[in-house]
């Protein structure tokens, strides 16, 4: 549940955080408020506090702000008194990409620089700066371009896979029976990275501007193969977890190419964030594979991907 801590935001002023109000953007507010940056503004289309979600932001203090992506007006209310920005997404968390994704972050980035912002962090994807062919990459790198074609002062992170995706209905129900189905091989290493990290991480660069501004950081709690992975479920389930490397051609007769695409990615090149360098740079704020199942009761079948 959201809290509300003491305030210690020091001089950086007021934070717009944009695309956090669903899929993989809510628990980033969590990590804020962890990081006690409090002095929070957070975008939505239509303040609606029957909303569990928008309702839990407003009784920790977080001000609620109706803006729509595609407005410059309500954009432009909507970064008064700003100082930094936090764009977890311009677009709906989804296997294909929106094409008004980029078309929003030319509107966000022509309001972000008339009203002077002095930092804006943005949730890019890991592998963005390395020809990746996969389309929702190369569409996070076309994002970061048109951040930095405006000249406004950015920090990247290039967030690697989430380990909230493994909550999803397409897997969690077949790990929870004993089956992990994930189309990488069994020894290939798999970075991965909390949702609520990337708000912590994205806290503490905020509160140390001068440290990161111009920086681009791939970023990881964890490296794991699927067969370490299949085990950290098997300890906390108490039954025995095996990896079933499901084979990619399958993506292709269901009309998925964009995961196709990934998959391939996957296998092929992947992420190379450095998680021990990492954990240096960020003592404390990243979270293990092992961390996160326990944070998140993994092993109760009651639960789904709608609870964290």
């Amino acid at each position: 549940m959201l809290s509300n801590p003491a305030s210690n935001h020091g001089d950086i002023g007021k934070v717009l955080l944009i695309g956090v109000t669903g899929g993989t953007g809510k628990n980033v507010v969590k990590g804020f408020l962890e990081q006690k940056v409090t002095n929070l503004r957070v975008i939505t289309r239509k303040i609606d506090l029957n909303r569990p979600l928008l309702a839990k932001m407003n009784d920790a203090g977080v001000e609620l702000v109706e803006a729509n992506l595609d407005d410059e007006d309500s954009l432009a209310r909507a970064f008064a008194g700003i100082s930094t920005v936090y764009c977890h997404a311009t677009a709906p968390d989804s296997a294909k990409p929106d094409p008004q994704e980029v078309e929003r972050a030319k509107l966000v980035a022509q309001v972000a620089k008339k009203s002077q912002i002095k930092h804006f962090v943005y949730n890019s994807a890991g592998g963005a700066d390395r020809n990746s062919g996969v389309s929702h990459i190369e569409q996070k790198y076309k994002v970061e371009q048109v951040l930095k074609a405006h000249g406004l002062p950015t920090t990247m992170l290039r967030a690697c896979l989430f380990m909230e995706e493994f909550w999803k209905k397409h897997t969690r129900p077949s790990i929870l029976k004993g089956v992990f189905p994930f189309s990488i091989q069994s020894d290939k290493p798999i970075h991965l990275i909390t949702t609520k990290d990337m708000g912590r991480i994205a806290a503490h660069i905020i509160k140390n501007p001068s440290q990161y501004i111009g920086k681009d950081i791939e970023l990881a709690g964890d490296v794991l193969t699927p067969k370490q992975i299949a085990e950290e479920f098997s300890k906390v389930q108490g039954i025995n977890v095996v990896h079933k490397e499901i084979p990619a051609w399958i993506f292709l007769l269901l009309g998925r190419k964009q995961l196709f695409d990934l998959i391939q990615w996957y296998r092929q090149k992947g992420y190379q964030a450095d998680v021990q360098e990492l954990r240096e740079e960020f003592p404390g704020l990243l979270t293990r594979f092992s961390e996160f199942l326990a944070e998140t009761n993994w092993a109760n079948p009651e639960l789904t991907y709608e609870s964290l």
